[in-house]
């Protein structure tokens, strides 16, 4: 199967879209009675127009994914971080974002994993850029919008700050403009919300601070899943050395920090309201590259091929464990 999307050409993004439905099919013909529990005030809006449960969120859900499939292919394709360009990050985010059965709704994670990866392009493009207001006016900019649908990713702006010492020389003003872009969404919000009288649901977001609020059952099921999410991310940070071997220092900077989003992201356990297994979709950005980058560097093409079927396998196991075990 991975030899369908060991190629960038544009016929590999129907196979990328048969691959997302086939992962994500389970809602489509067992829809679950799900309501989010910690969406921001910009999922609300779109949950008022798709529903959570209906076929159409279940098609939205199904279309981010392919779209943020192709917008992460395309930031490490337009950044030379594989020797050879193919598809691979972009099916492995599809694994990744689909993974767990918390997975498949239209969580708010959803919505705002666009803005990250949107925001990572940004900054990899900042590089050795002499003028770069635009782009990390954007960051700052995609940061506060993806808070807006799911309120952690703010500790993104940390990820993004830290960017610009790792990617570009540290400059107090470029920090500003970081800042500036994270403020004008919140502002945008903060003056319609006034002008609609209910300023106090942002108001809100920002007074109430809860840490580790965890709203989950915990059994054997919730940590094997833990674990599965765990073991790729203890795989990920095992290959480091590897996924540095032969590249220049510019792509050795774009993968410091996608470790570094990697480690900033579980700060935002301390700070998110209710958290469900569904928050661990903050990772699938920056894993689904690592283990892309992992996958094709398995020079045994069959060792590759079995270690994705294992994977797909246990994801499915996951998703249909009603049906298969009772």
């Amino acid at each position: 199967m991975l030899q369908l999307f060991k190629t960038n050409q544009p016929v590999t993004i129907i196979f990328l879209l048969i691959y997302a439905l086939l992962l994500r099919f389970h809602n489509f013909i067992f829809p679950t009675d799900w309501q989010p529990i910690n969406a921001n005030f910009l999922s609300d809006v779109v949950y008022n127009w798709v529903g959570t449960n209906s076929l159409l969120a279940n098609i939205t859900a199904l279309l981010l994914i392919v779209i943020q499939a192709i917008m992460i292919n395309q930031v490490v394709a337009n950044n030379k971080m594989q020797r050879v360009s193919t598809f691979l990050p972009g099916v492995t985010y599809v694994l990744l974002a689909s993974a767990l059965p918390d997975f498949l709704v239209l969580h708010p994670l959803h919505f705002a994993n666009t803005f990250f990866i949107i925001a990572m392009g940004q900054l990899f493009k900042s590089y050795r850029k002499y003028e770069a207001a635009s782009e990390l006016f954007n960051i700052g900019f995609c940061v506060a919008l993806g808070s807006l649908f799911y309120f952690s990713v703010n500790v993104l702006l940390f990820w993004a700050i830290l960017g610009l010492i790792v990617i570009r020389a540290f400059n107090l003003r470029e920090v500003l403009i970081i800042f500036i872009g994270f403020f004008v969404p919140f502002f945008l919000a903060g003056t319609y919300l006034f002008w609609i009288d209910k300023l106090d649901v942002l108001q809100n977001i920002w007074t109430n601070i809860y840490i580790l609020d965890f709203q989950v059952e915990w059994n054997s099921t919730t940590y094997f899943k833990i674990g599965f999410i765990g073991f790729i991310i203890l795989l990920c940070f095992i290959n480091f050395r590897s996924f540095y071997a032969r590249t220049n220092i510019q792509v050795q900077k774009y993968i410091t920090m996608l470790y570094w989003a990697l480690i900033i992201s579980l700060l935002s356990v301390t700070f998110q309201e209710k958290l469900t297994l569904g928050h661990l979709l903050i990772f699938a950005a920056p894993l689904s590259i690592f283990l892309g980058f992992f996958l094709q560097k398995i020079k045994n093409s069959a060792i590759a091929e079995f270690f994705h079927l294992t994977l797909l396998i246990i994801v499915l196991i996951l998703q249909y464990q009603v049906l298969i075990f009772g």
